[in-house]
């Protein structure tokens, strides 16, 4: 187990995935200027109505747009490392997890993400992006295939909260697969003239 400062938000931010910030509160400026200073780790983690979630992520800060002169920062965190809330206390007004860090592991079914390999990437050619494709293969892990992909907090939530990186891949080929027919559908649905 292992104590992480944690940022209660009202969102999940998943492995991999990048988040602009404005930081301004005295524990939040202190804690991205130690991370800043000397390395020293925090998590993102969703508060639904004061209550955390039981899982969140540890995240790197990968760019410091501006640190003004009263401490605040315009910064932008990756997600690096998924973990799980054992329990929590109050040091001063900062948030403490007592975690355990959860493997990102690449041990899913294989066919299953060359499948998801293939829908990604002619997601990504319905959406306009058909130039530099292969900056885009390759990709192992299911938070990976999210990557720059808007989604909706209830699913995030739910991709976060799952156990198994199997479970994740078959959520992603559902979801791709409904962004792939969405213009079928509207095809069909549509008046003839």
């Amino acid at each position: 187990m292992t104590s992480l400062p944690l940022f209660p938000l009202n969102l999940v931010l998943l492995p991999y995935e990048l988040l602009p910030l404005h930081i301004f509160e005295p524990r939040y400026k202190k804690m991205v200027r130690d991370h800043i200073e000397e390395d020293k780790p925090f998590g993102i983690i969703l508060n639904e109505n004061n209550v955390v979630c039981t899982k969140g992520c540890r995240v790197k800060v990968q760019k410091v747009y501006k640190k003004y002169s009263n401490g605040e920062y315009d910064i932008l965190v990756k997600g690096v490392e998924q973990f799980k809330v054992i329990n929590t206390r109050i040091e001063g007004e900062t948030v403490i997890g007592e975690i355990d860090y959860l493997p990102l592991n690449s041990d899913g079914d294989e066919q299953l993400r060359n499948n998801i390999q293939e829908l990604y990437l002619q997601v990504l050619i319905k959406v306009g992006i058909s130039n530099i494709l292969e900056i885009h293969m390759g990709k192992k892990i299911s938070y990976e295939f999210l990557q720059g992909f808007e989604l909706p907090l209830n699913m995030k939530k739910k991709l976060i909260l799952m156990n198994s990186e199997n479970k994740r891949l078959s959520l992603i080929k559902d979801m791709f697969m409904n962004v792939l027919e969405s213009d079928i559908n509207q095809k069909k649905n549509m008046p003839s003239a």
